[in-house]
């Protein structure tokens, strides 16, 4: 398939503002992919040329790009880099210049998406000496036969920042509308809501198939060529992340009870959420958001080899910083120290971990995932060896608030995050947030004593001591999952560190964006808008009312945080994975609840 006719439909819909109408496009596209190359779409549109756990990173850095498209137009590094100071942006430098190219090129090929993919992969794998020549020829090469609107997306792909507005959820959007139109000719003249009845059904199949196989390239492909039915296939595999479960709020041991009757009442641990893979003597060890971490944690790798009976399992567990001699939990600032790809060793004798395994989804082939919890948890006790390094989640079953209660103070004492209620007969059920796990953290006196996880959408320079550091404030957004947008509801100044101050800026001045990007939603304007891409915790004293805000915003008004202030940076999530607007509203509702509480009482 021709690169360009990929190339004009990203540009339609990088230019529509509605998302029904950019789900319909990519729906359009994708009818048009053959099957053999839909796989290789829909990981450029993540910006990816692998599913993340595969690792194979895309991601350059500005400046080789900027190299590419002098040696492919002729024009200065110094016509660029001034032509791109004001376009803030490398994929539309690149289209100008394209246009308005100096030099003629002897051999001009028809650009294929195979050809676009083949490159950008050599170029991914490519390392040592001569390697930054060999991907700016590889890149050049591109830039050479692409058409303007090709060159804009040749020179964004690499950033792993395409900036059309698509993520995953709007690309499951777009399947099921594809399914729809190919089961059913007359799906277009049906009603509204049988059509949209239809869509949800069948869109809720492919991310039930997406949530247990982590690769929505394979999923697009296995819908190309055998349609809904080919879904019936897709299970648990060894070395394939699955999307995890989420847990519900509730704001008292009382409440929990109520909800759950007797439960499991476990441990909650501040540290790295891992899902471990073992296949035979193979290990893998993938992150909350599916990324292979496998080698920055050797000692447990070793300690899966020895405690773990199973030859192949899927286990999942809390991996936390531990110091052995005062038997104290190190805070998450230090267990993040663990997650670096050089000086490994070095980390991991001044900081070793300990793993507390709290559920098992896969045992020598047979799927736990549709077991209650209670046959799971006893299967995990089943299949674990005693010894240094892994261990299970500290767990009572309970039925009285009163001892929920006094279970929940003891794990705050040590210094944890509280605790993990769950229900006894409930299934895994993957990527999705349902009252089976419901967290405890509690609130007081109406004021909130949650953290949310917040997508960063923009900034505001520095004013005063902080104008040198180029950032001094961020402007944030909870993540709408129904509608795939971020929403904003606060802006965050305090809390940022001078070395967050720096960092931050670094990160955020590679994905500046001139115009307000697709999927964000907000009437506050920062001097900087950024695409969604990195997510911070916040605490704040209360959720408000705010017609400033669009975070669940009706009639006029949006919840916004007072007084927030940036705890910390969560580099273990995915911007989708951020605090959601129904998370908000709910949050939004026990502060009302317990503020009228304690006042009645």
């Amino acid at each position: 398939m021709d690169f360009k006719i990929v190339a004009e439909y990203f540009d339609r819909i990088e230019n529509v503002s509605s998302r029904l109408e950019m789900t319909d496009i990519l729906a359009e596209l994708i009818a048009k992919v053959p099957k053999d190359e839909i796989k290789k779409i829909v990981y450029l549109m993540q910006g990816q040329i692998a599913p993340a756990f595969e690792g194979q990173e895309i991601g350059f850095g500005e400046k080789l790009i900027s190299s590419a498209i002098v040696k492919a137009t002729g024009f200065s590094r110094k016509d660029v880099d001034e032509r791109f100071s004001k376009t803030g942006d490398l994929g539309t430098t690149a289209e100008q210049l394209i246009e308005g190219k100096q030099q003629g090129s002897l051999f001009v090929t028809e650009l294929t998406v195979e050809k676009v993919f083949a490159n950008l992969q050599r170029m991914s794998t490519r390392g040592g000496e001569g390697s930054q020549e060999l991907k700016k020829k590889l890149l050049a090469e591109l830039f050479n036969s692409a058409s303007p609107t090709e060159a804009r997306y040749i020179a964004r792909i690499p950033l792993s920042n395409i900036r059309l507005g698509v993520g995953d959820p709007t690309i499951m959007d777009a399947f099921a509308i594809m399914i729809a139109k190919q089961n059913d000719k007359e799906f277009e003249e049906k009603k509204e809501d049988d059509r949209r009845k239809i869509k949800i059904e069948l869109r809720e199949q492919i991310e039930n198939a997406y949530n247990v196989y982590s690769d929505l390239g394979e999923i697009a492909e296995i819908l190309k060529e055998h349609g809904m039915k080919g879904l019936a296939n897709v299970s648990i595999t060894p070395g394939t992340p699955i999307r995890p479960t989420a847990a519900e709020r509730l704001p008292s041991a009382k409440e929990i009870i109520e909800k759950l009757g007797k439960c499991a009442v476990e441990s909650k641990y501040d540290g790295f959420r891992v899902m471990i893979s073992k296949d035979n003597d193979k290990v893998k060890i993938f992150s909350r958001q599916s990324e292979d971490i496998t080698d920055m944690f050797p000692e447990i790798i070793e300690a899966i080899q020895t405690q773990i009976k199973p030859k192949k399992c899927f286990i999942e567990g809390e991996a936390l910083a531990y110091n052995n001699e005062t038997n104290e939990y190190y805070p998450f600032q230090i267990t993040i120290q663990r997650k670096r790809k050089y000086d490994i060793e070095k980390k991991a004798k001044e900081y070793p971990l300990k793993l507390f395994l709290f559920d098992v989804v896969l045992v020598d082939g047979k799927n736990m995932m549709n077991e209650p919890f209670r046959n799971r948890r006893k299967k995990l006790e089943s299949i674990v060896t005693k010894g240094d390094i892994i261990e299970l989640s500290e767990m009572k079953i309970i039925d009285d608030p009163g001892v929920l209660e006094e279970f929940f103070e003891e794990k705050i004492g040590q210094g944890l995050e509280g605790i993990m209620a769950k229900d006894l007969d409930a299934p895994y059920i993957a990527g999705a947030r349902k009252f089976s796990w419901i967290k405890l953290k509690r609130s007081y006196k109406g004021t909130l004593d949650d953290t949310l996880d917040l997508v960063i959408i923009g900034y505001y320079p520095g004013k005063g001591k902080r104008t040198q550091f180029g950032l001094g404030a961020l402007l944030v957004a909870s993540y709408n999952a129904k509608k795939d947008r971020f929403e904003s509801i606060a802006k965050v100044g305090t809390g940022l560190t001078e070395d967050t101050l720096v960092e931050l800026e670094s990160m955020l001045s590679k994905i500046v964006s001139k115009a307000r990007p697709v999927r964000v939603i907000s009437e506050v304007e920062p001097d900087y808008w950024v695409e969604p891409k990195y997510v911070i915790e916040v605490r704040a004293d209360e959720i408000t009312q705010s017609p400033m805000h669009s975070c669940c915003k009706k009639e006029g008004k949006g919840l916004a945080l007072r007084f927030p202030r940036m705890t910390r940076q969560r580099g273990d999530k995915l911007a989708e994975q951020a605090t959601t607007n129904k998370e908000v509203e709910k949050m939004f509702s026990i502060q009302k609840r317990v503020s009228m509480d304690y006042r009645q009482n």
